[in-house]
């Protein structure tokens, strides 16, 4: 029959789990982190503002609106009607689309920049979920590990081979066991928030399937700096900005050209004849007296020093991130390596038979209990710091090296 104990922690756990009846879904790991990328509010953000960049490049390469103007002289009857048109006939537009091109490409870059680091944190926010939910199911475990010692020891009290003592010990650890609980109700309470924050609205999750951490060698450190030379969207998005730099100062030099306006129209003027109705034809052209577009060059000149020194600056990081990674994981995985998960199982048993037989006390007994679901947290925390470490060196490199 469950014990109250129990009974309480099944409640609390299915009202934490399921958090709105017959909306939940449970998803694997990998399905959860391409659906933040993909349908998530910072997703879609992230796209928007994409978008908006592209259409700011699109409005600049409009051609200039036309104008129509109306004069009447009152002296001797004159009145024009003409319209006028700005002529970009020596390359800046071409330029300037050239330039807006260059500088989408980099907003994209940027984009997948935004997106990758975006994977990367929903796969450590799922992967600290699946491990909250590991340590919530452990702890359940350890309480009815403690519930069943318990039940044996009011047992043997009431039938004069064990004492009171023994039994207050081991439902006041049981005490302690479901404080344990709850905290691992609230630790997943508050993964399963941060990732509801990526997720869309109308999706909901019950629980996350765990993928089985792959254990595959950690490619060479020349393989990952050669793959992140090629994959890493910061770097295709400096050189899109630097061939931007390039395009502008050239649309800024083709300014200082002439730029002229052609305008025609009608003219009515009182003559000899009478009133008479005439054509207006005329050309004006801005001379560059002042502004040459020099100063605007230089400055486009200037940013592509500073993208450069960036550039540099980006590539000796990534080295460094690389590296970093690449070491943490591969003491990560050494440390997971050393694991014997049937070991924490095998004291519990040891320690429980020694108890019936005499030759322990109830002390060890709980301790060995104890110290086994210590030892399942353990492993549970190893698996996610291995995790954790596959994901930081996926975000070094910027593309995928475990499916």
């Amino acid at each position: 029959m469950p014990t109250r104990t129990q009974v309480c922690t099944w409640i609390a756990t299915a009202g934490l789990l399921v958090p709105s009846s017959g909306a939940g879904q449970d998803r694997t790991e990998r399905e959860v982190v391409d659906l933040i990328v993909r349908d998530g509010p910072r997703a879609r953000a992230i796209r928007a503002e994409t978008e908006v960049g592209r259409r700011e490049q699109l409005a600049r390469l409009a051609y200039p609106n036309p104008s129509v103007t109306y004069s009447r002289e009152g002296a001797g009857f004159t009145e024009f009607l003409q319209a006028e048109q700005s002529l970009p006939i020596f390359g800046t537009r071409d330029a300037l689309s050239r330039a807006g091109v260059a500088a989408t490409a980099a907003a994209e870059a940027e984009r997948d920049v935004r997106l990758w680091l975006l994977r990367s944190d929903a796969a450590a926010a799922v992967a600290r979920a699946v491990a909250e939910q590991d340590r919530l199911e452990s702890a359940r475990g350890h309480v009815v590990e403690i519930e069943r010692l318990v039940e044996i020891l009011r047992t043997r009290e009431r039938e004069g081979e064990g004492s009171r003592f023994d039994r207050m010990r081991a439902e006041q650890e049981l005490r302690d066991a479901s404080q344990l609980v709850t905290s691992a109700m609230v630790a997943l309470a508050e993964a399963r928030a941060l990732l509801s924050s990526m997720l869309p609205r109308d999706v909901t999750l019950t629980t996350v399937g765990a993928s089985p951490l792959l254990q595959q060698p950690t490619p060479p450190l020349e393989t990952l700096l050669t793959r992140a030379t090629s994959t890493r969207s910061e770097l295709r998005a400096l050189n899109q900005l630097a061939e931007r730099t390039t395009q502008e100062a050239e649309a800024a030099k083709r300014a200082r050209l002439p730029s002229p306006k052609v305008f025609g129209g009608i003219k009515r003027a009182d003559a000899s004849a009478g009133r008479e109705t005439g054509g207006v034809f005329g050309l004006s052209v801005a001379v560059p007296l002042f502004d040459t577009g020099g100063r605007e060059a230089a400055r486009w000149a200037a940013e592509g020093g500073r993208i450069d020194a960036e550039r540099t600056s980006m590539e000796d990081r990534i080295r460094s991130e690389i590296t970093g990674a690449s070491q943490v994981l591969t003491v990560r995985q050494a440390a997971l390596a050393q694991e014997q998960p049937g070991a924490a199982d095998q004291l519990v048993q040891i320690a429980e038979v020694a108890y019936r037989e005499g030759e322990v006390g109830i002390l060890e007994l709980l301790d060995a209990v104890r110290t086994a679901s210590r030892a399942r947290i353990r492993g549970i925390d190893l698996r996610l710091d291995a995790r954790l470490a596959q994901i930081a060196l996926e975000r070094a490199v910027g593309d995928t090296l475990w499916p």
